[in-house]
C-alpha cells in the first residue's frame, strides 16, 4: 500500500493522461487552422463588410444594419430567392429520381456497368463554362436545336433561353443533365450496402417489383436519399455558373437566382457592402436546411 502511495505521489504522473488527451487535438490541429482560414475569417470578413458602405475603392463608412434593411425591402431579392426555389424543387424531385431508377436498373447489369457508369459520369466532370457554352449554342434558335426541329416537321419553336416563362427551366435542365450522373454513382454505393436476401426473401413472399422497391430497397437506401437532398438543397441555393454562362440572369431577371445577384451587386453595382448582406442571407437558408436534417438525425433518422 506504501509503494502504490509512493508511486503515485511521483511527479509527472499526471502528464500521460494530459498527453494523451491532448495527442487527439494536435491531429486535427491542421484541420482546425484550415477551417479558420477558409472559413471562420471570410465570413467574420464578410460580416463586417455587410455593416458598411463601401465601393471596394474608398474607406468603407459603418451603416449598422441598413444593408439588411433594404434587403428585406428588396423585390428583385425575393425575384431571386422563388427562383432559387422553384430550382430547388426541381432539383430534389427530377434528377434525384431519375438518378434512382436509372441506379436501380444499371445495379442488375452484370457486364458492362463499369462503362456505363464512366459515361453517366462524364458530364459531371467536363468544364462547366464550356458545356455551358455548348448547351447555349445548341439552344441558339438560328442554328441549334430548333433547326433541327423545324428539319424534322416542328413549327412555333419556343426561345428556350429568350423566352422569360422558359429560360429558368432551359438552364435548369442542363445542370440537370450534368448532376444527375453525380447521383447515380452515389446511389450504385448505396445499392452495394443493401441487402439482397431481403429482397429475395420479398420476392418469394409473393411481392412484386414496384412493391419491393418502395418497401425493402427505398428503406435501406434511406440514409443515402437524405444525404443527397441535403447536398441538392445546399447546392441548390448555390446555383451559380450555369446561369450566369448561358443566360446571365436574363431575360429581364427571369433566370436571377441569388448568386448571381450577389455578384453583381458585388462586382457591377460596385456594392460589396450589399452584396455581403445577401451572402450572409444565403449562408443562412443553407444553416437552415443543414439544421432541418440535423434535427431529424436527433428525431432517430439514420443521415
Amino acid at each position: 500500500m506504501a509503494d502504490m502511495v509512493t508511486l503515485s505521489s511521483k511527479p509527472g504522473s499526471g502528464y500521460r493522461p494530459k498527453r494523451k488527451a491532448l495527442l487527439p487535438w494536435l491531429f486535427v490541429l491542421p484541420a482546425l487552422l484550415l477551417t479558420g482560414f477558409v472559413i471562420a475569417i471570410p465570413t467574420i470578413g464578410t460580416l463586417i463588410i455587410s455593416l458598411t458602405d463601401w465601393d471596394g475603392i474608398r474607406s468603407p463608412e459603418f451603416v449598422g444594419f441598413k444593408n439588411f434593411v433594404t434587403l428585406i425591402q428588396d423585390v428583385q431579392f425575393y425575384k431571386a430567392l422563388k427562383n432559387n426555389l422553384i430550382w430547388l424543387l426541381l432539383f430534389c424531385t427530377i434528377p434525384v429520381s431519375f438518378s434512382l431508377i436509372v441506379a436501380v436498373l444499371l445495379s442488375r447489369v452484370r457486364r458492362g456497368q463499369m462503362f456505363y457508369r464512366v459515361a453517366f459520369f462524364l458530364p459531371y466532370i467536363c468544364s462547366t463554362v464550356v458545356t455551358a457554352k455548348i448547351w447555349s449554342w445548341i439552344y441558339n434558335p438560328f442554328f441549334g436545336i430548333n433547326k433541327v426541329l423545324e428539319g424534322w416537321g416542328f413549327t412555333n419553336l419556343p426561345l428556350w433561353l429568350g423566352d422569360p416563362d422558359k429560360a429558368l427551366f432551359s438552364v435548369a435542365f442542363v445542370d440537370g443533365w450534368r448532376y444527375w450522373g453525380f447521383l447515380l454513382i452515389l446511389f450504385l454505393t448505396g445499392f452495394h450496402q443493401t441487402d439482397r436476401s431481403l429482397e429475395e426473401a420479398a420476392m418469394i413472399d409473393g411481392a412484386g417489383k414496384l412493391r419491393i422497391f418502395w418497401s425493402v430497397i427505398i428503406p435501406q437506401l434511406r440514409p443515402t436519399l437524405l444525404l443527397i437532398m441535403m447536398m441538392t438543397m445546399i447546392w441548390s441555393f448555390a446555383a451559380f455558373d450555369y446561369v450566369y454562362v448561358m443566360t446571365g440572369g436574363g431575360p429581364g431577371n427571369a433566370t436571377e437566382l441569388i448568386a448571381t445577384y450577389m455578384y453583381k451587386e458585388a462586382l457591377q453595382n460596385q456594392a460589396p457592402g450589399y452584396a455581403s448582406s445577401i451572402a450572409l442571407a444565403l449562408a443562412l437558408f443553407s444553416g437552415i436546411v443543414i439544421a432541418a436534417f440535423g434535427y431529424l438525425r436527433k428525431r432517430g433518422w439514420d443521415i
